[in-house]
């Protein structure tokens, strides 16, 4: 499946929806600001020191030292540049066609109780504001963008001060693609989606079909989206290598490692409803089993209940306890709006005359 080397307002549940800029991300600002104090200090000691030189020169002591918060002053000011950018995307209005996408084709969202919707909302709006989604050859529209940053939201909603440093660009392909990322009609291309490294690192590479069609079927445990951000997950320690940094323990990953490898002899027997993709490598077992945990979590606690558990863990999700509500939107399936439907944002409005347009 994929290959690692590789201003109109929606109606918010709560009033706080758009005054709360700051909570969600506190202890990301409170560090991001005393980072910004320790550069600043570190400045003007420097700036301090130098200043002491040009006055023992004869330069007028007053100004000098004036002077000398310049730097200091600069560095904070740059150092909390991306907290004041991250506060102004926070203060826009959550755009009801984007409300719109995700009450359609985002299972997950669907079944979040009111609080965990502000908050996928938010985290969303950040990936949105900070990273860059750019169509190669192919025009990256509304429900591209919702599907590409919904992907990154699910593997790591569990961890709510997570922060996205692994990536700055996900890039959106009109097809799969080869090794040389290369498409076209004679390409024999087989690659759906790929985390780049080396002189690719921070960037990501999604099929556009793939993508819409891993949400559009929540029901083949298959969502190319969720694959390659799992794979960004067991690198948050550095290494793609299908043990994560997150979630396990030191003691916890031998008996994930003789897990992984039970599962793949039962996949390699065929007795398993495993991809087979999955026994590519461990880093490919662990984006193959995130896909069909996200998707189809009842199924894996029934049929795969160790390596469900183990997976909770590693996510830090319990979906089991929203598995009546997923249950009912999988047999509901994908939500059909008619022109005249009531707006699936919530404006109250008629489908044709608000999200359609």
């Amino acid at each position: 499946m994929t290959d690692v080397g590789d201003k109109r307002t929606a109606p918010p549940d709560d009033p706080r929806e758009q005054t709360d800029t700051t909570g969600l991300f506190a202890a990301w600002d409170r560090r991001a600001r005393l980072w910004a104090l320790v550069w600043a200090a570190l400045t003007l000691v420097v700036s301090v020191l130098v200043a002491l030189v040009m006055i023992r020169m004869g330069r007028p002591t007053g100004i000098t030292l004036i002077l000398a918060l310049a730097p200091a002053v600069g560095v904070y000011a740059w150092q909390t540049g991306k907290v004041r950018s991250r506060h102004a995307i926070l203060r826009q209005p959550f755009p009801p066609e984007w409300e719109a996408v995700l009450n359609r084709d985002v299972v997950f969202f669907r079944v979040l109780d009111p609080a965990a919707k502000r908050r996928f909302r938010r985290h969303l709006q950040v990936f949105l504001g900070e990273k860059r989604i750019t169509g190669i050859g192919v025009q990256v529209d509304t429900t591209t963008r919702i599907l590409a940053a919904a992907s990154a939201i699910i593997p790591v909603f569990g961890f709510p001060d997570w922060e996205w440093e692994q990536i700055n660009e996900v890039l959106i392909y009109p097809t799969r693609f080869d090794r040389e990322f290369k498409f076209g009609n004679e390409r024999g291309e087989d690659i759906l989606g790929m985390v780049g490294t080396g002189t690719l690192n921070r960037l990501m590479i999604l099929s556009k079909p793939d993508l819409i069609n891993g949400f559009q079927n929540w029901t083949d445990k298959r969502n190319v989206g969720i694959h390659e951000f799992a794979h960004l997950v067991d690198k948050a320690d550095g290494f793609i290598d299908g043990v994560p940094g997150v979630g396990l323990d030191r003691q916890a990953i031998g008996p994930w490692v003789d897990l992984v490898r039970r599962k793949m002899l039962e996949i390699e027997a065929g007795k398993s409803d495993i991809n087979r993709y999955a026994l590519t490598n461990k880093a490919e077992f662990l984006a193959v089993t995130a896909e069909y945990f996200f998707e189809r979590p009842s199924m894996m606690l029934r049929k795969h209940p160790a390596l469900y558990g183990a997976l909770e863990r590693v996510f830090n999700q319990d979906l089991h306890t929203r598995a009546v509500a997923l249950r009912r939107e999988l047999t509901r399936g994908r939500p059909k709006f008619g022109r005249n439907s009531p707006c699936p944002c919530g404006s109250g409005r008629k489908f044709k005359r608000c999200c359609l347009q």
